[in-house]
């Protein structure tokens, strides 16, 4: 599946982008973007293809929320630089997303450090550039600078929105983090820094963070830098005023669309102004190049062999229309013994999920022998959107066919039958998928919203607005922190009236649901239920739905089924509903994913695998 550089797919004006390439080395995956001019003539986009240049890009991520968010962007970036003539990749620290973890970290920053190098390394080799532009985002441009000075032939550096001081970023980003996920049940360890869900920084990884201040530096790594500073942040326009006296050439302007590019995974928009600024910028640098002859020939495609970790295997694929999709195959070491359990994403998160809980999640199910498959739908992190879709795509239709390729991949692969999972909305698009497709063998939706989504309902307005259990009001309201936060302005009162009246008048409605489950043709909600579940049934798929005490999702299920979901269990096939205690909604904490875990296996250790 991943042979070639088959990157777009013409049929009549449209065309449809394909994945980048994925390639493992130093025990990490790599997404590879070749330039436009060395694909297959057949398969290339643009009428009019710039030649190859003798510059390649190397980005040089962030770490965690700010990681979340910029994966869309550097997929857009890829797909525009390649127009450009020059190739990409992005890739993994080790112990974030699709990487491995690392053995040991005495060697503190240099286990990140190193790989940024080794990245460069494998970039060189797969698109046969002697020179490279690094760009790096948040941390990752501070990272960039230092791993710039020890590298050779660096063209480049653009720093996007820097994190110009490590310990200054250590403390924002807790705070952020906070934000981002209010409500989430807090890890920490004295031998480790900080931490998104299980993901954590080892300790003596943050220390070396604590001591990189690139604000202060006396000589530049690259010839050209570039600087997109967040606006009225004062520290980066003293930096770009220091910049000036490194005798490079140096270019500085505002980060547009920053703001919405960084609040929320969920509402994040890829910044196209400062797409168009890094193209502009890098192609300038490569333009000044001469551009070898021999590149003309095309190179061989890479090769992305499974990564071996402790009890499992994991090979990075594309599959899909055009290669368009991108997802990891986890397999155990040994004899596969279940069902193989498909994996969705949650919102907008990459397959490896909010601190890694999908990966870890997909190492666990391997260590007892059940493979599984995560990927990106279209139009999330790293699979390339689909032209004809909309652009907002939870809670739709359209991601049907997405899961239809995944399933049709993994029958090509004779890894039938398939039990399918998700949290949150890929819950939500999971239990979907179980009523459309008999070809589940089993479901395992998690604290999903809401079973019933009418249609032409305005989901972002949905998501903004998303309910809390009605206690949690009556608390909210007892407690001195909430007010003083009225008082401020940081409390959005007019949706938190609308939503506790929801809240209030669904809890009504539930003391009608015992009429409505019994006679659903009375409320085009319970009869849409009604119909769902008795196909999940129908098909003697196996279901069992899970929940964390309290989650919203839970309180919805009251409304459609009664207290605990009773009129449910007794009416449509005894599916199993599951409440995990001490867990939060994205189950961040080790002994949530664990319960996640079991249910599934529950499920998939009923079929035995396709031979």
């Amino acid at each position: 599946m991943n042979a070639g550089f088959d990157l777009h797919k013409v049929e009549g004006k449209s065309a449809q982008v394909a994945a980048d390439c994925p390639v493992t080395f130093a025990d990490t995956v790599g997404l590879f973007r070749p330039a436009d001019a060395l694909a297959s003539p057949h398969d290339i986009q643009s009428e009019i293809i710039s030649p190859a240049t003798d510059t390649a890009v190397l980005f040089v991520s962030s770490w965690g929320f700010e990681e979340l968010c910029a994966r869309k962007f550097w997929q857009r970036l890829a797909v525009e630089l390649s127009k450009q003539g020059m190739a990409s990749m992005r890739f993994d620290y080790p112990g974030t997303g699709d990487a491995l973890d690392h053995p040991d970290y005495a060697g503190g920053l240099n286990v990140w450090l190193d790989t940024i190098t080794a990245a460069a390394k494998m970039l060189k080799e797969l698109s046969g550039a002697s020179r490279i532009v690094l760009i790096g985002h948040g941390i990752g441009g501070a990272l960039a600078w230092r791993a710039a000075d020890a590298m050779d032939n660096i063209s480049g550096l653009a720093l996007a929105a820097p994190a110009l001081s490590g310990r200054h970023w250590l403390r924002e980003f807790v705070a952020l983090s906070r934000i981002a996920n209010q409500g989430a049940i807090q890890t920490s360890s004295t031998l480790a820094g900080p931490t998104m869900g299980e993901q954590v920084i080892p300790e003596t990884v943050a220390g070396g963070l604590r001591g990189l201040n690139i604000a202060s530096a006396t000589t530049a790594p690259a010839p050209n830098i570039l600087l997109l500073q967040q606006e009225n942040r004062h520290a980066d326009i003293s930096f770009a005023d220091h910049i000036q006296t490194l005798g490079v050439n140096d270019r500085s302007q505002i980060f547009e669309g920053y703001d919405r590019f960084i609040r929320d995974v969920l509402f994040s928009v890829p910044p196209i102004a400062a797409i168009d600024t890094l193209v502009e910028w890098a192609s300038g640098i490569a333009t000044q190049t001469p551009t070898n002859s021999d590149r003309a020939v095309r190179p061989p495609a890479p090769s992305a062999t499974a990564l071996e970790g402790v009890g499992f295997r994991e090979t990075p694929v594309r599959f899909g229309e055009a290669n368009r999709l991108y997802g990891v195959l986890s397999e155990p070491v040994g004899p596969r013994t279940g069902a193989t359990v498909l994996v969705l994403p949650t919102g907008y998160e990459r397959a490896s999920g909010w601190g890694r809980i999908t990966a870890q999640l997909c190492r666990d199910l391997a260590r007892s022998g059940i493979a599984s498959l995560r990927f990106d739908i279209a139009n999330i992190a790293d699979s390339p959107a689909v032209s004809a879709r909309s652009e907002q795509i939870m809670y739709g239709d359209e991601q049907f066919a997405d899961v239809d390729a995944a399933m049709d991949f993994l029958q090509e692969k004779r890894m039938f039958p398939v039990v399918i999972t998700g949290r949150c909305s890929g819950g939500w698009t999971a239990f979907r998928s179980g009523v459309r497709d008999k070809r589940f063998s089993g479901v395992v939706p998690v604290n999903v919203f809401d079973f019933y989504v009418p249609p032409g309902l305005d989901i972002e307005a949905m998501l903004i607005s998303s309910r809390q259990p009605l206690a949690s009001y009556g608390a909210k309201l007892l407690c001195g922190g909430f007010w003083r936060r009225v008082l401020r302005g940081e409390v959005r009162v007019k949706n938190g009236i609308v939503n506790l009246w929801a809240m209030i008048v669904g809890k009504a409605i539930s003391f009608t649901t015992p009429i409505m489950v019994r006679f659903p043709f009375l409320s085009s909600r319970f009869k849409a239920l009604s119909q769902d579940f008795k196909a999940i049934a129908a098909n003697d798929t196996r279901m069992s739905i899970v929940f964390t005490e309290g989650d919203v999702g839970a309180a919805m299920l009251e409304t459609n089924f009664g207290p605990r979901g009773r009129l449910l269990t007794s009416r449509y096939g005894n599916p199993r509903i599951v409440f995990i205690p001490d867990a939060d909604h994205n189950l961040t904490t080790a002994e949530a994913r664990h319960a996640w875990a079991g249910e599934v296996k529950a499920i998939a250790m009923q079929f035995p695998p396709q031979e």
